[in-house]
């Protein structure tokens, strides 16, 4: 084993070569690698850790408000300079999140990474900035227009576009489209064609001529720019009178609307396309910005996202506006960007001294739209035609509902002019009056009961003091013992009242559940499936035994009710196919189903159901008393169901009885 002294001796004895002087220089460099300073995670210098500031940063820049942030320069300089860096980004601001904070050992500094995220419905922009702190009274953030993002200087600035998405359409049953995009014309005044002093002529002319208010149409000319357009009314291509031609001044302008298969086409439900209001676009969290078209009732309302999509989203850095010189010796720029810019070495800052914007776009970010899906629901063209022009016919207000027993599918609603927009079919709150003795029915069967068993129909009857009676015009020859299925078909109010003893209330409330009655679902519309409050009395439950009491229900209810007896399942009707309801009560067993049946067809073949002997199998008459007054005014009903998978009910505001006002609707509906 050589000893130190022998190695250098052997080594001293070698001739040296050229690697001995490569050698020399590559443990040199590393020595100098090694002494280098590497930047820590914890401070040096005796110096506190930037957290404190670091979360002030993030929550300022989030904000994009750094009025009150840690910066090396003027807060107010730098919040005017984002002000103008965000001025084309339509609201959006981003979440910020910082990295871990490196610092200097031998000086007073720090960098950290910031992750900037913005929140763009078609897809969020991520993307990272490094920044710098500097301690100086403090941990403080020295700032240039690139802490919001790496490529931004004194020049530029960053504008967002939105591409909107193409809206999708409503389908209805058998794939026809209900709801699609058509042109319309936006039929006005153009006031740059006309002189001032012809406006107001000119205006109340268009308004004579388009049907609208002229007094209303002639104030919006008149309050509009010099050179406004303004729109009197939007009407579909080829439906614009030839008089508009004649007015001067007065101009149509196409565009494409999301309008029904026609005018008037189940309004109510399907709801209505326009401008986002403000209260839409406070709400939708940067999804909806001014100008957009959005759902504002019905169905295009509550599925409005699904059906508008996610419009597009592009950012480009573009160049800032010229900022305006000063006067020479002024002591101040004019431009905030040029009073954060840090002037190149050597230069010397004057106020007349601006900033060249960049004239070159650059795209940093984009993704394109997501166009809307189509919205499937269950209405049925033809069907719902005919419900439209079939209540346009009836003076009173009155709804009526058309449901497909086989699998609940609302084929049509509808509601006469008199319900002046009001969903009486799908969302009345009526007392159903006799329909109800169905549910009642149902009730008497589960406690043994059949359609021949005898009960009781007496003129009159008493419930701890309460009377109640039979309806004015009540046949004779059903007064005594009578089959059941005779007290349904003559609509017996004291036959099912003398049996109130026999059925308790939660009984009656799981009869009318087993019938679609009672229990509220998410249609993905708006649907009242009928309230049955357990009674708290024998008065209260002998009135709901009737379909009075605190029993309410809606015409899209009563129709569930009979497609339940036609189908023998429990059937909820659904609208929109994405939310079918799933039943939850008891359901129907065979023997009860064939049961309820027997009772709905003897209503037809002889009882108050005869009016729709040639159009239905089954069926039920109702009236319903509300309100005030003696005597006290009624609602007709009557529900039915036919051979061909069809249930019905109609609802008619103050009718003397179900199969006078509500029948002939439906012969009409199911002729």
């Amino acid at each position: 084993m050589r000893s130190l002294d022998d190695g250098a001796r052997w080594s001293g004895g070698l001739r040296r070569g050229p690697w001995v002087g490569l050698l020399v220089v590559l443990l040199a460099v590393a020595g100098c690698a090694r002494s280098a300073p590497q930047p820590s995670s914890r401070p040096g210098l005796d110096l506190p850790a930037a957290d404190e500031q670091v979360a002030r940063l993030v929550a300022a820049l989030s904000a994009l408000d750094v009025t009150g942030a840690p910066l090396d320069s003027s807060p107010a300089a730098a919040q005017a300079e984002i002000d103008q860096i965000v001025s084309g980004m339509d609201g959006y601001r981003p979440t910020v999140t910082a990295g871990p904070v490196f610092y200097a050992h031998d000086r007073p500094e720090a960098t950290l990474t910031l992750t900037y995220t913005w929140p763009f419905p078609a897809g969020a922009w991520t993307y990272e900035a490094p920044v710098q702190l500097r301690a100086a009274d403090g941990w403080r953030l020295v700032w240039s227009p690139s802490v919001l993002h790496p490529r931004l200087d004194a020049t530029n600035r960053l504008v967002h576009t939105r591409t909107p998405a193409k809206r999708a359409g409503i389908v209805g049953n058998g794939g026809a489209m209900l709801v699609d995009e058509h042109t319309v014309v936006q039929v006005g005044i153009d006031k740059t064609r006309i002189l001032a002093a012809e406006h107001d002529a000119a205006a109340r002319a268009l308004a004579g001529v388009v049907g609208v208010n002229p007094d209303t149409y002639a104030a919006a000319v008149a309050a509009a720019g010099e050179k406004a357009f303004v729109v009197a009314i939007t009407l579909r291509a080829g439906q614009v009178p030839s008089e508009v031609a004649t007015v001067t001044g007065a101009v149509g302008v196409e565009r494409t609307a999301m309008l029904p298969v026609s005018a008037d086409f189940a309004d109510e439900i399907l709801g209505v396309v326009g401008e986002a209001t403000p209260e839409i676009i406070k709400a939708s969290d940067g999804a909806v910005q001014a100008g957009d078209q959005v759902g504002l009732t019905g169905l295009q309302r509550r599925h409005d996202a699904k059906l508008r999509g996610r419009p597009g989203s592009r950012v480009t850095l573009v160049g800032r506006r010229a900022p305006t010189p000063a006067a020479s010796g002024s002591g101040a720029a004019t431009d905030p960007a040029a009073a954060s810019a840090t002037p190149a070495a050597g230069a010397t800052p004057t106020a007349t001294r601006t900033t060249q914007p960049s004239v070159t776009p650059s795209v940093l970010f984009t993704a394109d739209p997501t166009p809307g899906t189509p919205l499937q629901v269950s209405l049925d063209l033809e069907l719902q035609r005919k419900a439209d022009q079939v209540l346009g016919g009836v003076q009173q207000a009155a709804a009526a509902a058309i449901v497909r027993p086989s699998d609940g599918a609302v084929l049509a609603l509808a509601t006469s002019p008199a319900s002046a927009g009001a969903p009486d079919a799908n969302f009345g709150r009526y007392a159903p009056g006799s329909t109800f003795k169905i549910a009642t029915s149902l009730a008497l069967l589960r406690k043994g009961l059949t359609p021949d068993t005898p009960v009781s129909c007496t003129p009159t009857t008493t419930v701890t003091g309460w009377p109640f009676k039979n309806y004015s015009d009540y046949p004779s020859s059903q007064v005594g013992r009578i089959p059941l299925k005779d007290a349904v078909a003559a609509s017996c109010n004291t036959a099912f009242i003398n049996e109130h003893e026999r059925v308790s209330g939660d009984e009656l409330v799981a009869a009318a559940a087993s019938l679609g009655v009672g229990t509220d679902f998410d249609a993905g519309a708006p649907v009242f499936y009928g309230e049955v409050p357990k009674p708290d009395s024998e008065v209260k439950k002998a009135q709901e035994m009737i379909g009075q009491g605190g029993v309410l229900t809606s015409p899209l209810a009563m129709a569930g009710l009979a497609a339940s007896v036609s189908s023998g399942t429990t059937t909820v009707p659904w609208l929109v196919a994405s939310h079918k309801p799933q039943p939850t009560a008891a359901p129907l067993t065979q023997a009860e189903a064939e049961q309820l049946r027997t009772l709905m067809a003897h209503t037809v073949q002889a009882g108050s159901g005869a009016v729709l002997k040639d159009v239905a199998v089954g069926a039920k008459t109702g009236t319903a008393e509300y309100g005030t007054g003696t005597p006290l005014p009624t609602h007709g009903w009557m529900i039915a169901y036919t051979a061909h998978d069809l249930a019905v009910a109609v609802w008619v505001k103050d009718a003397a009885s179900g199969s006078s006002a509500a029948g002939p609707i439906i012969v009409q509906l199911l002729s």
